[in-house]
């Protein structure tokens, strides 16, 4: 019993440390998106939005499913901005990214 245990450590630290290190990469594809136009911002904001809703499917939590909700609907916004405006939204992106994470 206690090697299940270990084993169901060792697994829930990897799933951790997988999870941290895609919202990491989402921060940056959020920062590449702001810089996007276009064919190029569209594609951009699917992959986003794909990788959020897949992080809550992982977490199964009725709290962030909301605010995955919230994100998606940022991230669809940033494709049709540019400018400051874009780097605001980012910003305000990252922010509640960050948030989720420290949910998890």
């Amino acid at each position: 019993m206690a090697k299940s245990a270990e084993t169901e450590t060792k697994e829930t630290g990897k799933k951790g440390f997988n999870i941290q290190e895609k919202i990491g990469k989402l921060g940056d594809d959020v920062d590449s998106l702001a810089k996007k136009t276009g064919d190029e911002a569209s594609k951009l904001a699917k992959s986003i939005n794909g990788e959020i809703k897949s992080l809550s499917g992982e977490i199964k939590s009725i709290d962030v499913k909301d605010e995955v909700k919230s994100i998606t609907v940022k991230v669809e916004k940033l494709v049709d901005t540019t400018g400051d405006s874009a780097k605001k939204l980012a910003s305000d992106i990252k922010a509640d990214i960050k948030k989720l994470m420290d949910k998890i």
